[in-house]
C-alpha cells in the first residue's frame, strides 16, 4: 500500500497563509494578527480601563505601541510578550497577551515559552491590587489567567508541530520524486543502450570488416574507415550521455571543447564535404559554452551533409566583446541532395535554439542571398548559467 503524501487542501491553505504578503517581509498571518491586536487594543482603550491608565488618550497610545510591536512577533516574540504584559498592566488589554503567548510558543524554544507563560499567569492576579477592581474575585482572575496562558501556548506548540510535519512531508515528497526520476533515467538509459548501442556497434563492425574485404577500392576502404571511426565515436558519446542520464549529472557530458572542432571538421572532410575552418578565440571559455559551440558546428555540418552534399562550407569560431560567436555557412549544393529520412528530423536546431536561450545567447538560422544556408550563434562568456 502506497502512502499518499500529496498536499491536502489545509496544507495548501496554510502554506499560502504563511507566505509573504506582496513584496513585504511580513506574512499574511502577521498582518492578520496585527489587525486582530489593533482591533482588540483600540476597543479596550475606548472602554473604561481596568489598568493603571484612566484616560482614553494614554490607553490609545499604549494600544498603538503594542499593535506596532506585533510586526516583529516572529523576530522577537519574547520582547513582544513582555510588551503586551506591560500593556496588560497599563490598560488591561488581554487579547494582545493571548496572541503574544501564541507567537512565543510558535517561534521560541519550549522552555522559554513555559517560563514566560508562568510569569504571565502570576502577573494577572496582581491586577486585583489595581484601582477599579474592588468587586473582582482573585479566583476568577486566576482561572482567566490560566485560560489565557494555557490555550494560546497549546495552539502555538500545535502550529509549530504541524509546520514541522509539513517540512517532513515536503522532504519525503522531494525524495520520492528524485527516486522516481532516477529510476526513470536508469530505465531510459538501459533502453537506449540496448537499442542504439547494439545498432551502432553493428555499424562499426560491418564498416571494419569492409576495410579488409579483398578487391575493395581504396576510396571505398577510406569511406568504410570513416564510417567505423564515426560509429565508434558515436558509441563513446552515447556512453557519456547514458552515464549522465543514469547519474543525473549533466557535467559529465561536457567532454567536448573547442579544440575538438578540428577533429569534427576533419570527419566532415572525410565524408567528401569541402570545409574550411578558422578560429580566433582568446581567453578561457566555460565548458557549457564550449560544448554548445561544438554542438552547433556538429549539427550544422550534419545538416549540410544531408541537405547540401559537396557544398563548400565555412566554419568560424571567434570571441568578440565578451561573447563567443559561431558561424557555419554553406553554398548551394553542386549535386542533388540525397534526402535521408531520420526519426525526429528537425529537432536538432530546436534543441540548439533552446540551449542558446538558456545560456542567454542569440541564435539565427536561415538562407543566404546566394541560395545557401547560414547558422550564427552568440553567447555571453560571463553568463552565470554557464559556470561549471
Amino acid at each position: 500500500m502506497t502512502l499518499s503524501i500529496a498536499p491536502d487542501a489545509f496544507e495548501r491553505w496554510y502554506t499560502a497563509f504563511t507566505k509573504p504578503a506582496g513584496r513585504s517581509r511580513w506574512t499574511r498571518a502577521d498582518l492578520l494578527i496585527v489587525g486582530l491586536v489593533g482591533i482588540g487594543s483600540v476597543n479596550n482603550a475606548l472602554k473604561p480601563t481596568t489598568g493603571l491608565l484612566c484616560d482614553v488618550v494614554p490607553s490609545l497610545a499604549v494600544a498603538l505601541v503594542v499593535t506596532a510591536g506585533f510586526l516583529w512577533r516572529r523576530q522577537a516574540p519574547l520582547a513582544v510578550t513582555v510588551l503586551t504584559l506591560a500593556g496588560l498592566v497599563l490598560d488591561g488589554a488581554r487579547t494582545p497577551v493571548f496572541l503574544a503567548l501564541f507567537s512565543l510558543a510558535r517561534f521560541q524554544p519550549r522552555h522559554r515559552a513555559a517560563v514566560i507563560t508562568a510569569a504571565g499567569v502570576l502577573s494577572v492576579p496582581l491586577k486585583a491590587l489595581l484601582p477599579g477592581r474592588p468587586g473582582e474575585s482573585l479566583t476568577n482572575d486566576l482561572l482567566t489567567a490560566a485560560f489565557y496562558a494555557f490555550f494560546p501556548v497549546v495552539c502555538g506548540l500545535g502550529a509549530r508541530a504541524y509546520e514541522h510535519s509539513i517540512v517532513a512531508l515536503r522532504e519525503e515528497r522531494e525524495r520520492r520524486v528524485a527516486q522516481t526520476r532516477a529510476e526513470e533515467r536508469v530505465r531510459l538509459a538501459r533502453e537506449m543502450h540496448d537499442v542504439l548501442g547494439h545498432r551502432i556497434a553493428i555499424i562499426a563492425m560491418h564498416a571494419g570488416a569492409l576495410e579488409f574485404v579483398p578487391g575493395v577500392k581504396p576510396e571505398s576502404r577510406r569511406v568504410a574507415r570513416a564510417i567505423g571511426d564515426t560509429a565508434r565515436a558515436g558509441l563513446r558519446d552515447l556512453r557519456q550521455v547514458l552515464g549522465a542520464l543514469r547519474d543525473g549529472d549533466d557535467s559529465v557530458i561536457a567532454g567536448h571543447c573547442l579544440s575538438d572542432l578540428e577533429k569534427l571538421v576533419a570527419e566532415a572532410r572525410s565524408s567528401g564535404l569541402p570545409v574550411t575552418f578558422a578560429t580566433n578565440v582568446f581567453g578561457p571559455v566555460p565548458p557549457e559554452i564550449a560544448l554548445t559551440a561544438y554542438r552547433t558546428v556538429q549539427e550544422s555540418l550534419t545538416n549540410v551533409v544531408k541537405h547540401a552534399p559537396e557544398a563548400r562550407t565555412e566554419v568560424r569560431v571567434s570571441t568578440a566583446e565578451g561573447r563567443l560567436e559561431t558561424m557555419v555557412r554553406n553554398d548551394p549544393s553542386p549535386v542533388p541532395a540525397r534526402r535521408i529520412a531520420v526519426a525526429g528530423d528537425g529537432f536538432g536546431m530546436i534543441g540548439l535554439r533552446e540551449r542558446l536561450l538558456l545560456l542567454g545567447g542569440d541564435f539565427h538560422a536561415g538562407p543566404t542571398d546566394g541560395g545557401g544556408w547560414r547558422v550564427v550563434t552568440s553567447v555571453p562568456l560571463d553568463n552565470p548559467a554557464a559556470s561549471p
